[in-house]
């Protein structure tokens, strides 16, 4: 089992993925940052307008019109919200597969929910408003100017629970090489790793199938621990409004919002 979910894991880590840009997560380049007054500025730079009437900023995005919301915690924004046009029960679904893929091709994030297209056999609107079903999307966005080590140190504390002390060093030291390691050199660290394992005694018997609820515990310490140490979240869901439908997009800076400080 500990073969088979410590694949998994350097796999991961020779993948994950911090952003291409350093800085806080970012919305048309603009860093989601600053005070309110900075972000509109330079989002009016980008030919937005405020209307006095959505109290939003209209302006192109993705090739549509749209309507952008700022949002702050203590005068620092910690999200912007996009709101789509609204469209009918079969644009909605063109739609948010075409967002989908897109964010899947950015390289910009990781995609650690496994989201997944609307398939051409759901009906949408009975799903939501009989079954109140939540169509929904998100990625997780990494600083790439963050302490890489230190990120990868906290990532695997969290797998405490699975290791010795000692092994739990020894898989640290090999997850930080995977990280930076280029594409071309994976193969040979995998191996290597492997190698060290069968020194730790962490092989795997090849005869004996692994335990499905061990494996599964594993990844989902694996999957809660990356999503809670990302610098951002971008996600986004589709509202309904008496048969019309339009999606709704977020980014957020997990890092300004609120965590309980002012309870």
């Amino acid at each position: 089992m500990k073969k088979t979910i410590l694949i998994a894991l350097l796999t991961l880590f020779s993948a994950v993925c911090f952003a291409q840009d350093g800085g806080p997560l970012k919305f048309l380049g603009i860093p989601i940052d600053g005070t309110e007054a900075q972000f509109a500025a330079k989002l009016k730079a980008k030919g937005f307008t405020y209307s006095s009437l959505t109290e939003g900023y209209k302006g192109q995005f993705n090739g549509k019109p749209v309507d952008v919301y700022i949002h702050t915690n203590h005068n620092l924004v910690d999200r912007v919200y996009v709101a789509f046009p609204y469209t009918s029960e079969e644009g909605i679904r063109t739609e948010f597969n075409r967002l989908l893929g897109q964010f899947k091709n950015t390289g910009k994030y990781a995609d650690l929910s496994m989201n997944e297209e609307i398939p051409e056999e759901d009906d949408i609107s009975y799903e939501i408003s009989v079954k109140n079903k939540r169509y929904q999307a998100s990625f997780c966005y990494y600083d790439a100017d963050r302490d890489r080590v230190a990120f990868m140190n906290a990532l695997m504390d969290k797998f405490s629970e699975f290791f010795t002390a000692e092994q739990l060093a020894k898989l640290k030291e090999y997850a930080i090489k995977a990280m930076d390691a280029p594409q071309d050199q994976q193969e040979a660290l995998q191996a290597e790793m492997m190698a060290e394992m069968q020194k730790m005694g962490l092989g795997q018997d090849e005869n004996v199938e692994p335990d499905p609820e061990k494996v599964y515990k594993f990844l989902a310490t694996l999957m809660d621990g990356m999503s809670s140490l990302a610098d951002g979240s971008v996600w986004f869901m589709i509202h309904e409004n008496y048969g019309r439908y339009q999606i709704g997009l977020y980014y957020d800076n997990l890092h300004n919002q609120a965590h309980g400080e002012d309870l």
